[in-house]
């Protein structure tokens, strides 16, 4: 599915989509000098001070149950201020349709795949977005990736290669490999 695609499809399904839109727009100025470019750093306001938005979740919804999403969030906020929160599943899919509910209550974002279910669509749609997320926001530097899934070692690699800090969250069943490419590796129960 194309970007395009995905755009219209959150228009439609995600509730808080205009209201992002709408924060956009009314925080849009014109800057006086055009000519200086300044860095955009996203912040979030937390006891007085600012920090920055540092970490980034991403969820495989066909690997880990949605009875685990506060516990994944939990630990992933201990590893950082959170700023993208995403969890990823098949539109179709009565596996991962409890994820839906889930989201909206803990505000992480819900992403729904459309079309015939292929192998690994979830995941490859997954390390997609990772990659799209670290070239398109530099003040990352912490990735969580809840799964249990061997297919993320090479990403995992790969992010690790660029200096970023990987913190797998996963069950028991998740593979050696998996385990000993990421930074750390927190399992749940």
């Amino acid at each position: 599915m194309g970007d395009d695609a995905e755009l219209y499809y959150e228009m439609e399904h995600d509730p808080f989509f205009w209201n992002q839109v709408e924060r956009y727009n009314g925080s849009y100025s014109v800057p006086k000098n055009q000519n200086k470019k300044k860095k955009k750093t996203t912040q979030r306001k937390k006891e007085g001070r600012r920090k920055k938005e540092n970490t980034a979740l991403f969820i495989d919804g066909e690997n880990i149950s949605s009875k685990r999403a506060k516990q994944i969030q939990k630990i992933a906020s201990e590893q950082g201020v959170l700023g993208t929160e995403k969890v990823y599943g098949l539109q179709k899919d009565a596996r991962t349709k409890s994820w839906s509910d889930e989201a909206k209550d803990l505000g992480i974002k819900d992403i729904r795949l459309c079309g015939n279910p292929e192998k690994d669509k979830v995941d490859k749609k997954i390390q997609k977005d990772v990659r799209k997320e670290i070239k398109n926001n530099k003040s990352v530097d912490v990735v969580c990736i809840a799964t249990s899934d061997k297919g993320y070692t090479g990403t995992v690699k790969e992010l690790r290669r660029q200096g970023k800090r990987v913190v797998g969250i996963g069950e028991k069943k998740a593979p050696k490999e998996l385990r000993d490419a990421c930074s750390e590796f927190i399992e749940i129960e």
